[in-house]
């Protein structure tokens, strides 16, 4: 035991010294924060340079007794096994003066212990004790409050669709949403947080089949097919949203270092109940085959200008995984009939 606190009085003593010296290479009118009293530091520097020269004295006679026995080996004086024992002893025999010679240099630990202890007494700025006991006192935990990056990917269903020729070549349709987050706590032991923020909703619906989505000079719009194979046909809208809703915590109430009750509403499994609502930004046809290649970001396709429905979303720990269902045609106008939106995915924030 007296050996370990040695050991780490010593890399104590060794940091700080390297610490000083860093910082007079960048900075020599700063004060230096001493945490070891200098004849401490002193003392444990002395004995260790003791110590140092005792294990080289050893280690070169202990060398040297090697040296014979792997003279004493090529000359076939001892054998191989023979050597490795005598070797084996050798090493004990060393480290066992070198012990007895440390313990010759008694070291008084006792006495350094009480030398740092009066050191400290000395020159500890109770002031900043003060400051800092008061800081942690008043340092106590509040309701969450803060804004938070909001980013979300699912895939998309349509419910009402009554439309034939969609239902026949709508391939693969997506959305992703980015925004931002705005969460706060009703309280700090309340179960309950307030989200509201905005996010930006791309989506995406594929067509299959050389089929493409086409506005002739009557305004009608219709899926039509082209000539040649076509690798990419989807129209792309993207949204402005905005939503608003609550969270509802299952996490247990926990208490503080002074035994105020508070709850950790990011822990455990939580459910967020919202609706939002929004307007198109713009839309995009997007086709590109063999004979065709265009992005058509100016035509109308008869995409729903307003947006709106309601989200559930089911938080375990870190993941989220949410369902949404528009309430509002996505189309207009009736094109393409009443079909609505669903959405299944996971999300970072809603």
């Amino acid at each position: 035991m007296k050996n370990l606190i040695i050991t780490g009085v010593l890399c104590l003593v060794g940091n700080i010294v390297s610490a000083q010296i860093f910082t007079a290479q960048f900075s020599n009118n700063a004060e230096q924060d001493e945490k070891v009293s200098p004849a401490v530091k002193e003392r444990i520097e002395e004995f260790a340079s003791e110590i140092r020269i005792i294990v080289i004295e050893e280690k070169l006679a202990m060398n040297e007794e090697i040296e014979k026995l792997a003279v004493d080996l090529k000359n076939q004086k001892i054998t191989s096994e023979d050597a490795e024992n005598q070797k084996a002893a050798i090493a004990l025999q060393f480290s066992e003066k070198i012990n007895a010679r440390i313990d010759k240099l008694s070291f008084d630990l006792d006495e350094i212990i009480k030398q740092q202890v009066k050191f400290s007494i000395m020159n500890t700025d109770v002031n900043e004790l003060k400051k800092e006991k008061e800081y942690k006192k008043n340092r106590t935990i509040r309701p969450v409050n803060h804004v938070s990056g909001f980013l979300a990917y699912g895939l998309i269903s349509f419910s009402g669709k009554e439309n034939q020729k969609l239902n026949d070549h709508n391939h693969f349709n997506s959305g992703i949403d980015l925004g931002l987050t705005y969460n706060r706590q009703l309280s700090r032991t309340s179960p309950f947080t307030f989200k509201s923020g905005f996010y930006f909703s791309w989506r995406t619906i594929r067509f299959s089949d050389r089929y493409m989505i086409n506005r002739d000079e009557n305004g009608l719009v219709d899926l039509i097919k082209n000539e040649h194979h076509l690798s990419k046909s989807k129209l792309r809208a993207t949204y402005l949203m905005f939503p608003l809703g609550f969270e509802f915590s299952t996490a247990k109430l926990k208490f503080d270092s002074e035994d105020k009750p508070y709850r950790n509403v990011s822990e455990g499994i939580s459910f967020t109940l919202n609706v939002y609502g929004g307007f198109r930004l713009s839309n995009n046809n997007i086709v590109k085959g063999d004979d065709v290649r265009f992005r058509d970001k100016k035509t109308n396709y008869n995409l729903n200008n307003f947006a709106y429905g309601g989200q559930f979303t089911l938080s375990l720990y870190d993941v989220k995984f949410f369902v949404r269902q528009e309430f509002s045609p996505y189309f207009k106008d009736g094109t393409f009939d009443d079909r609505k939106m669903i959405q299944f995915g996971v999300t970072t924030g809603f």
